[in-house]
């Protein structure tokens, strides 16, 4: 789990190009085959200080990157989407069977969030008390918050870089979530100091993620007054971009997997089929809630196997991704305060957003979550609310027959395994 972001760093193409040209034109050809490491600067050489933003602003980039591939892995593994993918290391996450040694688990999950959370302590380690550092140190406590929290939500068991890049020993979600509470209250502290626009965003953005964390752990009161001042309109995506030569790094992971990306196995399941939006051939006037949209692209899913029906959520690589939003801190307070009057006025104003009627059942918690299932669809907060609320979110795939045949069945797993490497690797983890 080791990443240590001081060891090396890499020139981009156009100063490596620029570097052998002066190279070949001060020294000629034998002495520019005498060149060591031209691309490597040894950890001596670096100035954390000042090249905090770059260490921080990479850290965040890592979690978003991260966070996009979250989305699209518990997406599957809560039926929030089915698996049109011919790996069955891929198709352990519809089965809800996740071995600890499924190689993607490994590589394409745990690691891209466990480094994101290393590279967020890092930043807080290599920079913590230097002056005029507060907006970096805020954004590396955000990352290492947020990447605290899904790891929570979703591992049912975690753990965390220690100063100096030490591995860390094995933690609940409980603990978990209780040092994400403690990283977003640094963010808080950070960002005020700092002052500035870009500060205020993160702040709001920490006082969401510091909700979402006290609402799991069911500190219903703390979770109300983290969120209360945090305006309505308010929403902090993780930006991507499109460079097709850094769609890995940059790209929007949930469209690498739809149609259009490089992998189209992203497939919208039917029970959100049933309900959303159908937009092929763009109807000028299409039923269904407009917070769940798709298409049929016209062929089947890498599988072969799954009609390819595809979202739309995020239409392209440098699509967004909603990360905190002051719609989700209502949503925390609401279901917090527990109120019933307050809950179903809530419920009936976001099935109203979804062209529903009011609401006349019983089941109010059922249907906040039916209605969080619809406004954060697609959005990895999903493993959260099911393990929070597990009989009130809907569409959970039951324990039997798999949606395709020849693969085994579902499992009854409600979580994601450590991976066996780094039980392996990590000395302070029991093997």
């Amino acid at each position: 789990m080791r990443n240590r972001m001081t060891d090396r760093r890499f020139k981009s193409p156009i100063y490596m190009l620029i570097a052998v040209v002066l190279a070949l034109g001060l020294s000629g050809c034998d002495d520019f085959f005498e060149v060591r490491n031209p691309n490597v600067i040894d950890a001596e050489t670096v100035d954390a200080l000042q090249d905090g933003e770059l260490f921080a602003r990479s850290a965040f980039q890592t979690l978003s990157q991260a966070y996009g591939t979250m989305v699209v892995y518990t997406a599957w593994f809560s039926n929030e989407a089915w698996v049109g993918d011919t790996f069955p290391t891929r198709n352990q996450f519809g089965r809800r069977t996740v071995d600890p040694t499924n190689g993607t688990h490994t590589n394409d999950v745990w690691f891209p969030l466990a480094r994101a959370v290393a590279q967020g302590e890092q930043v807080l380690d290599l920079l913590g008390g230097a002056p005029e550092q507060e907006l970096n140190l805020a954004r590396g406590a955000l990352t290492s918050g947020f990447g605290l929290v899904l790891m929570a939500e979703a591992f049912c068991e975690g753990t965390m870089a220690q100063p100096g890049n030490e591995p860390g020993p094995l933690m609940t979600p409980t603990e978990l979530l209780e040092a994400a509470v403690v990283r977003f209250d640094r963010v808080m502290t950070e960002a005020s100091a700092a002052g500035g626009s870009e500060a205020a965003s993160m702040s709001n953005a920490a006082r969401v993620g510091k909700g979402r964390a006290l609402l799991q752990l069911g500190r219903t009161n703390e979770a109300i007054q983290a969120v209360q001042d945090v305006a309505p309109g308010f929403v902090f995506n993780t930006a991507h971009v499109d460079d097709p030569g850094a769609r890995g790094r940059l790209g929007n992971p949930v469209y690498f997997f739809s149609a259009g990306g490089s992998r189209e196995s992203f497939v919208v399941p039917p029970h959100y089929r049933a309900i959303g939006q159908n937009l092929t051939g763009d109807p000028a006037s299409p039923s269904g809630d407009p917070r769940i949209q798709f298409f049929d692209s016209g062929r089947d899913g890498q599988d072969n196997t799954l009609r390819l029906w595809s979202q739309l959520k995020y239409p392209s690589w440098a699509a967004s991704i909603d990360l905190a939003s002051g719609l989700e801190a209502r949503y925390i307070e609401v279901e917090a305060r527990n109120d019933p009057s307050e809950m179903l006025a809530f419920v009936n104003e976001r099935r109203a957003v979804g062209g529903q009627g009011p609401y006349e059942g019983s089941d109010l918690m059922g249907q906040l979550m039916d209605q969080r299932s619809r406004d954060f669809w697609l959005t990895a907060r999903r493993m959260g609310d099911w393990r929070r609320n597990p009989g009130a979110v809907p569409n959970i795939l039951p324990p039997g027959d798999y949606y395709k045949e020849g693969l085994g069945g579902v499992g009854t797993d409600t979580c994601l395994p450590i991976p066996f490497n780094e039980r392996q690797h990590n000395p302070n983890i029991p093997t």
